[in-house]
């Protein structure tokens, strides 16, 4: 699809100068831009690749002097990534699902499916589902009894979506992802080995358990609304009470959430987080890439945990916490550079002890 300049800096309500009425045709990097293609060159240090490629026209930083840069038009972006946001949509090639149930589909009785609903070949919704309005559920996708989901959903291959799952509007889930699956709990019939580490450090003949008893999960998933749930990531329901998604929380590949854990609005899970069960996560939390929380902490709102790092007491809101275990990250940096200087003063000591040992001490 091709746009002029001005449709896309309307679409982005973005300001735009020069000739607006190239016509483009797509985006790309700057150094590999085509004549026809609008090059993202959205901070400086991307302007000198403009001169490697052929674009006419960029989106570039403001105050950018777009003629000295050799184009005939930009659009300027006040925040980048913000700005790459409306671009991604502008230039979008929507996902081709025909309107309608795949003949191979199988949808059971009492299920409820709404207007203007595509279900793709080979999925499965069960028992007095409700999909809502607008949702397109491609090929190969699993739908448990009682579960709701609200109207816009998009719905990826190979994704399975347990019983009794609710889920609110515009959810987008990957390929792969399982959410409403049973939690990890399991007991022992006598005291184990793992509840006598906690109490006194040790395992004891005692504590070796000869197996492990299963806790059934008689809770489910709720997700609230505009969330996003990436490729074979897994939300487990709850023990008793559900495993809980706040609105418009954005969870990344390979995430695991275990039974009963509660996760606030707008927080920002990436890959291959962990938390453990019955955690409260508060609102517009960040953890970073392969974070671990223990279970039954709390972390509180606005909190940013740094990527590797390890949560296994309660943090309070507005901290950003790093390291493992996980500390405020002043606090770690000040430590790894203490860190550093062990071997530099383990040299002066031994330098130290040398000269020591060779005083006469009756001089």
């Amino acid at each position: 699809m091709v746009h002029t300049l001005r449709a896309i800096a309307e679409a982005l309500g973005a300001r735009a100068d020069g000739d607006l009425d190239i016509r483009i045709s797509g985006v790309s990097e700057p150094a590999h831009a085509a004549a026809d293609q609008l090059a993202l060159a959205m901070e400086p240090k991307f302007g000198k690749e403009l001169a490697e490629g052929a674009a006419q026209a960029a989106i570039l930083w403001e105050g950018a002097d777009w003629r000295e840069l050799g184009l005939k038009a930009a659009i300027f972006a006040p925040r980048s990534r913000y700005v790459l946001a409306g671009v991604g949509r502008v230039f979008d090639k929507p996902l081709r699902l025909a309107p309608g149930i795949h003949p191979s589909a199988v949808v059971e009785e009492g299920a409820q499916i709404g207007k203007d609903v595509s279900i793709g070949a080979f999925t499965y919704v069960g028992p007095d589902a409700v999909i809502g309005d607008g949702s397109r559920l491609m090929n190969h996708v699993s739908i448990g009894a009682d579960v709701r989901i609200g109207r816009d959903a998009l719905i990826h291959p190979q994704v399975h979506i347990g019983p009794r799952v609710v889920i609110g509007d515009r959810f987008i889930a990957q390929p792969g992802a399982m959410i409403g699956g049973d939690g990890f709990s399991f007991v022992s019939p006598t005291r184990d080995n793992l509840e006598a580490v906690r109490e006194n450090g040790e395992i004891s003949e005692a504590s070796r358990t000869p197996g492990f008893a299963r806790i059934n999960s008689l809770g489910a998933v709720r997700i609230g609304d505009d969330v996003e749930v990436g490729a074979n990531a897994a939300i487990d329901r709850g023990t008793v009470i559900d495993t809980v998604i706040g609105n418009g929380t954005k969870i990344d590949d390979l995430v695991d959430i275990g039974h009963n854990v509660q996760v606030g609005q707008h927080c920002l899970l990436c890959g291959q987080v962990g938390i453990a069960g019955s955690t409260k996560i508060g609102d517009r939390v960040v953890l970073a890439g392969q974070v671990g929380v223990a279970d039954h902490i709390t972390i509180g709102s606005d909190v940013i945990v740094a990527a590797g790092s390890g949560v296994g007491t309660t943090i309070p809101s507005g901290k950003v916490m790093m390291g493992y275990p996980a500390v405020d990250m002043k606090q770690n940096i000040a430590n790894f550079k203490a860190v550093r200087r062990i071997p530099r003063a383990l040299t002066r000591i031994e330098e130290l002890e040398k000269r020591v040992s060779k005083l006469d001490p009756t001089e």
